[in-house]
């Protein structure tokens, strides 16, 4: 279809522009690791996003991690980098030279067919990811879902801290520099509003000197979930259903989470939010 979105690529970054008026949304791509969402833009062009912190070189933008993945015995670790933080065992995510794009009228689509690797290069699952840009009137939307495939043999997902889908949020609205978390039910505060809990959609915003505020929400795209998620004041933010239980699925079944991301300028309000929880993707 003839989108009135393009693509710029930069260093192995798919940048994705509006062409008439040059707008930028954000950015995606792939190293030997895995795949993520860097930069994120509210629509005056605020990012809301970190790309890695220096002491979490793997907390990357907008992006999928599990650890540990077990299947007929064998485990893989897609939570650390091997090379940053050393485990006993190892793991990455080999994504295609190139995603398929798909422009649609309110942005771009990419889609990966992802292969997950043990520390001996040997596919433990395989993995359907799709990323979808989307132009709003009044913000910035992304969402991300991951539909792990258990191609291999039956794969486990063990309770753990290290997963599921989330962002690295942008420092500037953190509440060390005087940000704020929201969730529903008008829940205004620290991370402890919602950390551990449940909850439509989460929010960091802050007020930016000269700029006016602006913020980062996510909400849950799996039907009727709204938690676990994992919210802490350093700016690790998750929805983690494998913070409270493991996941098992049988050889050739799968295991999906989605996640919404929006990059907004102005205040939050709960009228806000639930417009962009009811955005239809593309």
């Amino acid at each position: 279809m003839n989108s009135p979105f393009e693509i710029h690529l930069n260093a192995r970054t798919y940048m994705v522009m509006e062409s008439a008026s040059g707008r930028c949304l954000g950015g995606f791509g792939s190293n030997a690791q895995r795949s993520w969402v860097f930069p994120f833009y509210t629509p005056s062009g605020h990012t809301v996003i970190q790309e890695y912190a220096f002491d979490h070189p793997f907390h990357n933008g907008f992006f999928v991690g599990q650890s540990p993945i077990i299947v007929g015995g064998r485990e893989g670790q897609f939570w650390h980098y091997a090379g940053f933080k050393p485990r006993p065992l190892g793991g990455r995510v080999e994504a295609p030279k190139t995603p398929d794009i798909e422009p649609h009228e309110h942005g771009i689509r990419f889609r990966l067919k992802n292969v997950w690797l043990d520390e001996n290069e040997e596919p433990l699952i395989d993995e359907v990811r799709t990323v979808n840009f989307r132009k709003a009137p009044d913000a910035t939307i992304c969402d991300m879902t991951s539909e792990k495939i258990a191609t291999y043999g039956a794969a486990d997902y063990p309770q753990t801290k290290f997963g599921s889908i989330g962002i690295r949020v942008e420092p500037r609205l953190l509440p060390v520099t005087g940000g704020i978390v929201l969730a529903d039910n008008n829940r205004v505060g620290g991370v402890d509003v919602v950390h551990e809990d449940e909850s439509d959609f989460v929010s960091y915003e802050n007020e930016l000197s000269g700029h006016g505020r602006f913020g980062v929400m996510m909400h849950i795209l799996d039907e009727g979930v709204s938690g676990p998620w994992f919210i802490r004041g350093y700016g690790m933010a998750l929805f983690n259903p494998t913070w409270t239980q493991s996941i098992s699925t049988p050889e050739g079944k799968s295991w999906k989470v989605s996640l919404r991301v929006v990059a907004y300028d102005g205040g939050l309000t709960e009228e806000r939010a639930q417009n962009w929880i009811k955005v239809q993707a593309d």
